[in-house]
């Protein structure tokens, strides 16, 4: 018995470390998300617009604005990083407004074009269409949008 304890505590401490758990995937530089998109709606509310930056490094901000009468009357960032795999996009937040906030969301990518992706959000159900723009910026408040 004595034996059996010390050949066990012997073959444990020479046993390999347990492999370290595998990053995230990172996005490649010629991904075609990478760069400037800009959508209107989400699932709580169709008058929100937004701007999503994804970056070649795997990170993304985003900015999120609501209008009424021609003025800026909420608005809201996000910063975290991003990937795609198997058709799904994953944005993983770190900050909201500047504040650690932790929490993520899957998208399936519907469909994909140089200007335009489609990725539904399925709890609750939206489909968020985003159309790629040339810079981070927004078009002006207009009445009602």
């Amino acid at each position: 018995m004595i034996v059996a304890a010390l050949f066990a505590a012997l073959s444990s401490a020479h046993a390999a470390p347990a492999p370290a758990p595998a990053p995230a995937p990172r996005p490649a530089a010629n991904s075609p998300f990478v760069g400037f998109w800009y959508g209107v709606g989400e699932p709580d509310d169709p008058s929100i617009s937004y701007i999503d930056a994804y970056r070649a490094d795997g990170t993304f901000n985003s900015e999120f604005r609501k209008c009424e009468k021609g003025e800026v009357v909420w608005r809201q960032t996000e910063t975290g990083r991003w990937s795609v795999a198997r058709g799904v996009l994953t944005m993983m937040s770190e900050t909201i407004d500047g504040k650690k906030a932790i929490f993520d969301n899957s998208y399936s990518i519907e469909s994909t074009t140089a200007d335009e992706f489609r990725a539904r959000l399925h709890d609750p159900d939206f489909l968020f269409i985003e159309k790629r723009i040339p810079k981070f910026e927004f078009p002006p408040c207009y009445v009602g949008a």
